[in-house]
């Protein structure tokens, strides 16, 4: 297992520690990881506006445990994670702790230095994050939040309880898609990356206090439905490249009746499930024609559409333009 126990301060600092620990060097602001340990990468990025940044997109190949000791000041770290095979995790805040076995775990969440935190999970998991650290100056100057505001206080004396854990949602992961996409040794990169980690952070904030603000316009869904929500989302995006499982059977998987399912399904997501589904097919094809990789038409018979018009109606209902044009960028 790999062990690690830390201070933190910030993503930059954060770095070298855990370099040391895992016996590799820090290049760039980045380290890869070494093959006893897993693949992949975990990079720190400064922005312009004084955000900082950790990107990693890692697989690893044995169990790790991490734990994050009391810092002596204050800050605040903003993790987006989604986690593939992840069988067994446990996750420990001041002493509440949480376990779960799920499959695919795919959430947000804000954390505080002031808090010790400690989590562990198996080995062979895919995680791919996108992890914002602040400090409450920075958030009062640049967003005019106060960290001292009663909602801030509500959430972080939940810890574990689920109402924490933000779902990763199509809006979510489309921006967590651009931020994996970009080459940061091209001109404006950076630029892009501080655009979509300001939307990421907008998002999760405004989430956060409509939640505290106004629960009465929560959707009223209970843990266990939750939960299987969350699977059937991860089973529709699973893989794009054939057709999603009917509602009939997404509504026996979840057991439940498939009028409650559609229901529940659009009012934690906001999309019923075909829309979602196409939702997050568009952006694959995206993904993919950015990587100049594929052709369009390659992209469309992939993704299963049989005629090449009804493609591109689809790409550009999504994004206001054709896929000729994303593939050019």
């Amino acid at each position: 297992m790999f062990n690690y126990t830390y201070k933190y301060s910030d993503h930059i600092n954060y770095l070298p520690g855990l370099a040391r620990q895992a016996g590799v060097l820090v290049e760039n602001n980045a380290i890869a990881l070494p093959p006893e340990m897993g693949t992949g990468y975990i990079k720190a990025v400064l922005l312009n506006n004084g955000l900082q940044v950790l990107i990693n997109e890692c697989t690893t190949v044995q169990d790790v445990s991490f734990h994050r000791e009391p810092a002596e000041h204050e800050s605040y770290t903003l993790r987006f994670d989604e986690v593939k095979n992840l069988q067994q995790f446990t996750l420990q805040i001041d002493g509440d702790k949480l376990k779960e076995e799920p499959e695919i775990y795919s959430g947000a969440f804000l954390t505080n230095s002031l808090f010790e935190l400690a989590y562990t999970a198996n080995a062979g998991i895919e995680d791919r994050c996108v992890n914002i650290f602040f400090t409450s100056k920075w958030l009062e100057d640049n967003i005019g939040i106060k960290t001292s505001d009663e909602v801030f206080t509500k959430y972080f004396s939940l810890k574990t309880a689920s109402f924490n854990f933000e779902i990763l949602n199509f809006e979510y992961r489309s921006l967590m898609e651009d931020i994996f996409e970009l080459d940061h040794n091209q001109p404006m990169q950076l630029v892009i990356l501080q655009n979509r980690v300001m939307l990421l952070l907008e998002k999760f904030l405004r989430s956060l206090f409509n939640k505290i603000n106004h629960p009465e316009q929560q959707p009223n869904i209970n843990e266990a439905t939750l939960k299987q929500l969350i699977k059937v989302e991860s089973l529709l995006v699973s893989n794009l490249f054939v057709q999603p499982p009917t509602i009939p059977v997404l509504a026996r998987m979840a057991m439940m009746s498939e009028t409650k399912l559609k229901n529940v399904f659009k009012a934690l997501y906001g999309y019923n499930l075909y829309e979602y589904y196409q939702k997050s097919r568009m952006l694959k094809a995206r993904q993919m024609l950015r990587s100049k990789k594929t052709t369009v038409k390659e992209v469309g018979m992939a993704l299963g559409f049989k005629n090449l018009s009804n493609f591109t109606i689809a790409y550009k209902k999504e994004f206001n333009v054709l896929p000729s044009a994303s593939a050019a960028q």
